[in-house]
């Protein structure tokens, strides 16, 4: 590393105090880049401090004190542990630095031009490392952060500087070099335009081996004249660009990735370390050295370095003046200052817990706290006593982050005790040994906790595992400004009793996951590189989990198995590796399960309602996925269903099935109260709050109906807490719930797309056990009501799964219908015509149809609906005649029984009508159609599906008539609407846009019909199987599209031509 010339390096060990006077850190990752760094100081002093293996360089810029440093390798992690060690010894940096070498976008915007030893300065960081893969590659993630608020004032106020002024980089550039040895090797010079090689995008490096000049062909390059006069530059004179920087782990290394991540995020420049950073809102100044492609180029390091170095010297010469801190004194009082490391003015210390040395990550929160807590200690104006709460669900490391805070900050506080408060005893007996060993007589609690606030000294209180709900935690609280308290919890409404911003604990970062598993599987850190990829997918596993990563490793570690081979056997075994406990560095709980379980037995222990009820819900919600949940919506749908099979059986006591119905309604959770004259959700939300209040679940009202999630890890213990009775119970309850809800077709295409994972969870049992929570009749009720769903949720392939596996636990024959089973039949005979297998499915109904009609009435609803599916397959199945004949039965019966705007009368003549136009009987379906869309509109909302569906087959019908006109202004209106709120595979949007393809194709708005006709068959392609009739019709139709332009193109150009002749 190169040294300024004429400036001698002291060496020195400097006290906390003097440490205290720099309030600018510079990161410059390479020699290279801090060499021209170094010249711009007024002096250079090496520092060392005890405990950091950091080794700093320090020196002033115009009146700022900066300390700056380099790394021993670059990458997110090498940086991340240096500025952790910065920060942790320089406690006083205002501002964060980094400026270095990165790859630009050669050309971005409306075609400004980047060339290399240009400046690029962040406002914004995208991190690059964030995403999954994907069949078609790895698919990024949106991960953005800024820069300090204070850093973009300065960079906009000297941007307007340049403006008026221009900028002083060229003149800084001449100090630098005359500052810097005249022997060094590679002098920061401007190499100028004929050393600036922009490569072809597709034209890569030739040899790996070799620099470009000796292997890559120039005549595939452009130069900055070729470029155009955006590119020319001036000797030293390098424009600054500003924008957003893309930071990863490995840097960009082909245009393609350059250019697409340019398309994708607005990045113009891309480098490797800024994105460990951003916690730190740090500054990013990058030099431009390449162009972010195989064809990476040393020459222009220095240079590009030393331009970086230029501006960050000219934007920190823009900021405020530190003012002297008057209470640099007083911090000063808080430490002995000898020749060596400062001794401890600590005087009582009663946390008797060590820390972890598996803790890893989360620097920025122990940072931020010791922060709060050091400036409501200097500042003499501070009255309130300082509070701080951190809560978040069992094994984030809560607890952990306070010993480490507390290791930290010790020798500033004349006394640190620790209280733990999960229980009436166990805090009275830390208080009471409190005042034992401050010499306070005290025989109470409350005698000790007024003892310690007439303490005149500082103090720090950890107030440890204050989780119960029904405590008021106030009471632990000593009074005094002197002191300062940190409360622990996983009830969320413990905020309330921080009076600074309180932190709320999550997952850890993606590379302090990795770090913390691999550290915990006792893996030598030069193998870390090897299993980086099974370590992410490990740790996304684990949701980056603290507890959970390290009993991963801890499994791992005692070679059970492999890091790649944990996802696998977790599937299996899940409850079993979650409870494994690691021998060495154990949690207060000692693993997953039992941190989760804790927080279930502060609700056991009450006798409250809504502790009972919040037991029922977490059961069932043990049974769904973890994703959000619309579970005010869900219950009140349920409840609805239960009324409405209240309402049937008191007028079909003969009927049946009502039998099963009500069985469901009985199996119901009993908070949802399904005997209650009126929806009240009253219980429900208390139950949910509870759970909330535990960290438990996650609750938000964001579609003005509360939904909830819950972590995957506690998810699964919901679950696997369960003994088997009680699963089966909790899976009945769940099932009864999707079963009831299931009569509003509106409810579903509202949110079925977020009842669909949960709905997987429910049918992911195998088929004993859900079969073993009632009789096979009625568990195969609920299996089937919930295939439909699936059906009207279009998700095909998970209903045919469904469907094979119960045809082969009840050990059925495809082909001939069982009168026990019809249920289950129908759903075949539904998931055979979804792929296209229409002879089989008219087949099996015919027979179902057949059975009915021997043992039910003509006008019993569960005939009718089947003759009403025999008549649309008979429709697939191109049996016309046949259909019209039992269609217009069925709705014949319905018209007899049922009033005019009743949905099953309603539906029946949709399908009649549809038969009637497959007959050439348009005037019939016209007048069907009109009819049924002039009675939904009185009573279904302007966005019913219902409704759009009849006013879709209206326009059909139109066109049919040769009303194209018609008919293409009543489907644009129906497209219109379901692009809004329809997902965009949803069937009938796809089927209302095909027939407005052919709308728009008949009125000669050809290219528009193409266009619309290419999408559905693009969609269908991904949704539908090969064989579906929705999709080869699609296709046919696109075909002929294609193949008629085809030919009028040809025609149009042979008489162009002849006309030519």
């Amino acid at each position: 590393m190169s040294l300024p010339a004429g400036f001698a390096s002291d060496v020195l060990w400097p006290s906390d105090a003097e440490r205290a006077k720099y309030t600018i850190g510079w990161i410059a990752p390479m020699p290279v880049e801090l060499s021209p760094a170094l010249a711009l100081l007024d002096s250079v002093t090496t520092l060392h401090v005890v405990n950091d293996s950091n080794i700093y360089k320090a020196g002033k810029i115009s009146n700022h004190h900066v300390v700056m440093v380099t790394l021993d390798k670059i990458g997110l992690g090498g940086i991340l542990s240096v500025t952790e060690r910065m920060y942790s010894s320089f406690r006083e940096l205002k501002h964060l630095f980094l400026v270095g070498l990165g790859g630009g976008m050669p050309e971005f915007a409306q075609g400004e031009q980047m060339v290399l030893g240009d400046v690029v300065v962040s406002l914004q960081v995208e991190h690059l490392d964030c995403g999954r893969r994907t069949p078609n590659g790895f698919e990024f993630t949106h991960q953005t952060y800024w820069p300090n608020p204070d850093l973009l004032k300065a960079v906009n106020t000297l941007r307007s500087t340049h403006l008026l002024n221009g900028t002083r980089v060229p003149q800084t550039l001449q100090g630098i070099r005359q500052k810097l040895y005249q022997n060094i090797r590679n002098n920061p010079e401007d190499l100028g335009p004929d050393a600036d090689h922009l490569f072809d995008p597709g034209y890569h490096h030739q040899d790996d081996a070799k620099l470009c000049d000796n292997c890559c062909d120039p005549r595939r390059s452009k130069s900055r004249q070729e470029r155009g006069q955006k590119a020319y530059r001036a000797r030293d004179s390098p424009l600054i660009h500003y924008g957003t920087i893309g930071s990863g782990n490995s840097l960009v290394v082909g245009s393609k990735e350059r250019e697409h991540l340019y398309a994708e995020f607005r990045t113009i420049c891309f480098e490797m370390e800024a994105a460990a950073l951003m916690n730190y809102r740090c500054l990013v100044i990058r030099g431009i050295s390449d162009y972010s492609d195989s064809h990476k180029n040393k020459a222009w390091q220095p240079y590009a370095a030393a331009t970086a170095a230029a501006y960050a010297q000219e934007l920190i010469m823009q900021l405020p003046a530190p003012v002297h801190d008057v209470n640099i004194d007083r911090l000063q009082t808080l430490t002995i200052n000898n020749e060596g490391p400062s001794t401890s003015r600590n005087c009582h210390w009663t946390v008797y817990r060590s820390r972890n040395p598996l803790f890893t990550g989360r620097d920025d929160i122990v940072r931020e706290l010791e922060t709060i807590i050091r400036n409501a200690l200097k500042d003499p104006s501070y009255t309130d006593q300082c509070s701080v709460v951190i809560y978040g669900m069992g094994g984030q490391g809560k607890s952990e982050i306070c010993l480490q805070l507390a290791y930290r900050v010790r020798h500033i506080f004349w006394g640190v005790f620790w209280v733990d408060v999960s229980s009436t005893s166990s805090a009275k007996n830390d208080f009471l040994n409190i005042a034992k060993k401050l010499g306070i007589h005290a025989e109470t609690m409350e005698e000790a906790r007024q003892g310690l606030a007439n303490v005149q000294h500082s103090w720090l209180l950890v107030l440890d595992n204050a989780d119960d709900p029904d405590v008021d935690y106030q009471c632990y609280f000593p009074s005094g400004q002197l002191g300062v308290i940190i409360m622990t919890s996983r009830n969320s409404e413990c905020h309330r009793y921080a009076n600074t911003p309180a932190v709320e604990l999550g997952g850890l970062f993606e590379s302090d996951a990795r770090e913390l598993l691999l550290h915990a599987i006792d893996l030598p850190r030069e193998q870390w590189r090897t299993f980086q990829d099974d370590a992410k997918e490990l740790a996304t596993l684990l949701q980056s989990h603290p507890l959970a990563l390290m009993q991963a490793g801890a499994y791992i570690s005692r070679a059970h198995c492999t890091i790649a081979e944990y996802p696998r056997i977790f599937s299996r075994q899940r409850k079993q590796l979650l409870k494994f406990r690691p021998k060495q560095a154990q949690s207060r709980y000692g693993d997953v399960y039992a941190t989760f379980e804790a927080s279930a037995g502060l609700i056991q222990e009450s006798q409250a309602e809504a502790a009972k009820d919040a037991l029922q819900l977490l059961s069932v919600l043990g049974i769904c996925a973890a994703s959000r949940l619309p579970l005010q919506r869900l219950f009140e749908e349920g409840w609805k269903g239960a009324k409405a099979v209240s309402s049937y059986n008191s007028s079909n006591k003969e009927d049946g099935f009502c039998h099963i119905d009500t069985w469901l309604v009985s199996h119901l959770p009993p908070l949802l109260q399904a005997d209650a004259d009126a929806w009240d959700p009253f219980r429900l939300v208390e139950a949910v709050q509870l759970l909330k209040s535990l960290s438990l679940v996650s609750a938000d009202t964001h579609d003005d109906f509360l939904s909830v999630s819950m972590h995957p890890l506690t998810n699964a213990w919901a679950l696997d807490r369960l003994v088997t009775a009680a699963q089966h119970k909790a899976w009945l309850a769940a099932g009864c719930l999707a079963t009831l809800s299931n009569h509003d077709d509106w409810f579903l295409v509202k949110l079925g797309r977020q009842l669909q994972p949960h709905l997987w969870a429910f049918l992911s049992f195998r088929m004993n056990d859900m079969f073993a929570s009632g009789s096979p009749t009625n568990i195969s009720y609920i299996l089937t009501r919930c295939g439909w769903l699936l059906y009207d949720m279009r998700d095909l392939a998970k209903l045919k799964d469904l469907v094979d596996n119960l045809m082969l636990y009840l050990n059925l024959n495809p082909l001939i219908a069982d009168e026990r089973w019809l249920s289950v039949y129908e759903l075949l005979a539904q998931s055979l015509r979804n792929y296209g297998e229409t002879p089989k499915a008219v087949s099996l109904l015919e027979q179902i149809v057949q059975i009915q009609e021997q043992i039910l009435a003509k006008d019993h609803k569960e005939l009718l609906a089947s003759q009403r599916m025999l008549g649309s397959a008979y429709l697939d199945n191109k049996q016309i005649e046949k259909a019209v004949a039992i269609l217009e039965q069925v709705v014949q019966i319905w018209e007899q029984i049922l009033a005019e705007d009743q949905p099953e009368r309603l539906a029946s003549q949709r399908t009649l009508a549809t038969a009637y136009l497959e007959n050439k009987q348009i005037e019939k379906a016209v007048a069907i159609r009109e009819q049924s869309v002039h009675m939904e509109e009185q009573t279904l909302a302007v966005d019913h599906l219902i409704q759009l569906i009849s006013q879709h087959e209206l326009a059909k019908a139109y066109q049919a008539n040769e009303q194209a006109e018609k008919a293409a202004s009543l489907l644009e209106q129906v497209v219109q609407v379901m692009e809004q709120t329809l997902a965009e595979d949803h069937p009938e949007r796809l089927t209302s846009q095909h027939n407005m393809a052919t709308c728009l194709w008949d009125l000669n708005h050809r290219d528009a019909a193409l266009h619309m006709m290419k999408h559905v068959v693009e969609v269908r392609r991904k949704v539908l199987h090969e064989t579906h009739p929705a999709r080869t019709n699609s296709e046919k139709w696109l075909k002929d599209f294609e193949d008629e332009m085809i030919e009028t193109s040809s025609a149009e150009y042979s008489a162009s031509d002849s006309e030519e002749f």
